[in-house]
């Protein structure tokens, strides 16, 4: 029973739905090799390939102390570390011994520095939950301030609807001197009770929404004198001196969050009232750019030159990539997400014209040398990650060294502006800064200070996107994306390595379409230590990447309630699903979201857990559909019955272009990189493609998009041209095209399953955006996705779950 607890305790599952319903038994062994995973002080991959035995599961003594640690301790703790409320329904949890029956006085320090102090009676306590421990555990494993105290109460004091003794924050002395009136906590945090969707929240009162500090003092502290370890002060008298004394023995403090109970909607409140048309846009990766300005790939400045030609057509966002940065010494992995750091953006995606230092240096970079490599980087169809990474890191170099000269020497206003910037980051981005002078190549190492500036040229010129997007009247702007997990040796897991386990790896269960699992090579976060820490890196990353942009979506979004672990040394087993505390991290999410004015969206393709699906919708995340999956029993589900909460996408990264799905080229791909193991699965595989190819024909045919006609006799451009608007006529708030299928490229960008055998994340675009915006029928398309947009609402959306 007590190895069962810890496992419970430490969020490892026993069971699961798979993806055809069917209920799934986590083997014993395999949740035990998960939980040594978590508990593991040695590197569990270093113990297998020295084949050196690892560390036994804790039993007996060992065992009890963690079990208590983890299921009895905090209730001896009066408040909990890191404690959060709805903004609408404040309240405070706090744990006593069942004897103690005195009054308690509340500290709110808020995030600005001011002060609410309240003294609350007892009767104001409400009961809602009993723990005991066991005197021998108390005794052997307990760090208690109460001693001989066994029986334990959790209370809820509810912060509406009583009437407290306020006191206004001051020294203790002056305010004996005062009277002190009694007013109802309704008047003093009158801001609680805003709207969650407030647009201006620099107007709420220091106890809005926010992470404050909460300090609780025992008043009662002479009446329960015999219970406490720490009792050495007199009984309380009525004065406010007396009360200051007793309370600083028995002060306790901890996180208090006011969250809302949805993330920020924007326009998206007009569009589900049907006051406005649903937006739409397109999804790239940056990356695959083409521009006559570039030095190799796609960067910031092709990003601001797209935004330009979209916003033309009405688009309301564009939507990327994840922007993270990669592995310095480890440029042939070209994967983003498989980050190195993911509160960080990738220097490669700088546009260096755009750069101040850029124009002092006009004539060294137009001289042969420069121009011949910048030339046949750009004329290749594949990226060359370490050719580029090379050329560009010598680039910025010589831009640095600009810097220093004309900027940090003289002190100018561009140097005060990099000094705040670095300041405002703090120790995180100093820790990035200092593991990238460590880890990159002897070609392009620099100090510190370097990778400083290249964080700060990247970010300046993220935001100018947001800004000219905003500027050109999209509604949403940037949507960025957030990958689920960094990689082991990156600066994000090792500079937080407490957070972390580091002896797992995130990924997938086995099913028939991938019968050993999937491991996606990325270390997950433990939700035992990353509570302890009150969270901080989770606040931390949803705020780095909730900057610059009008929405976020967050791969892999049921990550928040579960993740499928596996360990690193095959001898602890397959793997089992870990449960996070999804309320916490949604309310944090919420929080995170209304403060950045940054919509958020969730990637739940793949196996969800109905468990996740309700809360995400009732907190305002919008779904992510994928066309090719949005299907019923009759086929492809009509555009009216898509999910009004959510981004419909009629495809992504990792399924074919449209081209590819229509002529089946994907299949044959497949076939040639041995996915598909025999040309028997191959018929099978284009004879069910037929199959959904015939339905989709009769969709389009049936919205008079085609005119009726054999199958085989569509051309292509035309198939293009009905079926995104097709799509965008749907019930989705949110629509979106990738740009490769507008320009009607049929190359994967990713295929699931295949490392070295596909160039994965390499794929150029053909022709380049100045090119792309000449063609009639990219007009035509974007033109025709907008109309369908814009046709009228009749009433307010709402979704049936």
């Amino acid at each position: 029973m007590g190895l069962e607890k810890l496992l419970y305790l430490r969020g490892v599952g026993a069971d699961f739905t798979d993806c055809f319903g069917q209920y799934i038994r986590i083997p014993e062994a395999d949740r035990q090799g998960i939980l040594t995973c978590m508990l593991q002080e040695k590197n569990t991959q270093a113990c297998e390939a020295k084949d050196e035995p690892l560390t036994s599961l804790p039993s007996g003594d060992e065992l009890d102390a963690q079990v208590y640690q983890l299921d009895a301790q905090h209730w001896t703790q009066v408040l909990p570390a890191f404690h959060w409320c709805y903004v609408d329904e404040p309240w405070v949890c706090l744990y006593l011994p069942q004897s103690y029956r005195g009054d308690l006085l509340l500290t709110f320090t808020c995030e600005q520095g001011e002060r609410v102090i309240l003294e609350v009676p007892f009767s104001a306590l409400k009961p809602i939950g009993d723990y005991r421990i066991q005197a021998q555990e108390l005794a052997q494993f307990g760090n208690s301030p109460f001693a001989n105290e066994c029986q334990f109460l959790q209370y809820r004091l509810d912060l509406l609807g009583h009437e407290f003794h306020c006191r206004d924050a001051g020294d203790a002395a002056e305010q004996d001197s005062k009277a002190e009136p009694r007013r109802s906590w309704e008047n003093v945090s009158a801001a609680l009770n805003t709207s969650n969707n407030k647009d201006n929240l620099s107007d709420l009162s220091c106890l809005g929404l926010g992470y404050h500090t909460l300090s609780v003092s025992l008043l009662g502290l002479a009446d329960a004198q015999q219970g406490f370890a720490s009792a050495s002060t007199s009984a309380a008298s009525n004065s406010s001196a007396s009360i200051s004394a007793a309370s600083k023995a028995t002060e306790f403090h901890g996180t208090f969050m006011v969250a809302p109970r949805t993330a920020y909607q924007g326009v998206m409140s007009a569009v589900a009232q049907g006051k406005r048309h649903k937006p739409w846009g397109v999804s790239l990766q940056l990356y695959s750019l083409r521009s006559e300005s570039q030095w190799g790939m796609g960067d910031f400045g092709d990003l601001e030159q797209l935004i330009g030609l979209v916003a033309e057509y009405g688009a309301d966002f564009i939507q990327l990539n994840p922007l993270h940065a990669l592995d310095i010494a480890a440029p042939e992995h070209p994967s983003p997400y498989s980050p190195c750091d993911r509160r960080r953006l990738n220097p490669l995606y700088i546009h260096l014209p755009s750069v101040p230092e850029f124009e002092p240096l006009k004539t060294e970079f137009a001289a042969k040398e420069w121009q011949e490599t910048i030339a046949l980087l750009n004329a290749e169809n594949w990226l060359d990650y370490p050719k580029v990474s090379e050329l560009k890191y010598r680039a910025f170099a010589r831009l640095y060294t600009v810097f220093c000269e004309h900027h940090l020497q003289p002190n100018t206003p561009r140097a005060q502006r990099f000094e705040d910037f670095v300041a405002e980051q703090g120790a995180p981005l100093r820790e990035f800064a200092q593991a990238e002078s460590l880890r990159s190549p002897r070609a392009i190492a620099q100090d510190e200070g370097f990778y400083l500036y290249l964080q700060f040229v990247a970010e300046d010129q993220l935001q100018l996107c947001q800004l000219k997007a905003k500027e050109a009247g999209m509604g949403i702007g940037l949507i960025r994306d957030l990958a689920v997990g960094a990689a082991l040796q990156g600066v994000e897991v090792q500079a937080n390595s407490q957070q972390f386990c580091l002896n797992a790896s995130i990924g997938a269960p086995p099913d028939p379409f991938a019968p050993q699992g999937q491991n996606w090579g990325l270390t997950p976060l433990d939700p035992v230590k990353l509570k302890q820490h009150q969270y901080r890196h989770f606040i931390e990353l949803t705020r780095a990447n909730m900057t610059h942009c009008g929405a976020l979506r967050i791969d892999h979004v049921m990550g928040l309630l579960r993740l499928w672990w596996w360990p690193l040394d095959k001898r602890l087993g397959h793997g089992a699903y870990v449960y996070y505390p999804v309320e916490t991290l949604l309310a944090i999410l919420c929080l995170e979201s209304q403060r950045a004015r940054c919509v958020v969206i969730g990637e739940d393709l793949g196996l969800v857990p109905p468990d996740i699906i309700h809360r995400l919708y009732q907190a305002g995340v919008y779904s992510n559909e994928l066309f090719y999956f949005c299907k019923d029993h009759q086929g492809f589900k009509p555009p009216s019955h898509y999910k009004f909460q959510s981004l419909m996408m009629l495809a992504n990264h990792d399924v074919p272009t449209l081209v590819a799905w229509w002529t089946g080229s994907d299949l044959h791909l497949r076939r040639q990189l041995e996915l598909l193991n025999t040309d028997e699965q191959l018929g099978e595989a284009l004879a069910g493609r037929e199959q959904e190819k015939h339905q989709l024909a009769q969709c389009l045919i049936s919205q008079g998009l085609l005119p009726e006609t054999d199958i085989q006799q569509i051309d292509i451009e035309d198939l293009l041209t009905a079926w995104m608007p097709f799509g965008a006529s749907g019930n989705s708030a949110l629509y979106s095209v990738q740009w490769c299928d507008l320009l009607g490229d049929r190359h994967a960008v990713n295929i699931p399953g295949t490392w070295l055998e596909y160039p994965n994340w390499q794929r150029r675009l053909p022709i380049s955006l100045s090119e792309a915006a000449a063609r009639p029928a990219l007009a035509e398309r974007l033109q025709r996705i907008a109309a369908a947009r814009h046709l009228p609402e009749t009433a307010a959306h709402t979704d049936t779950l």
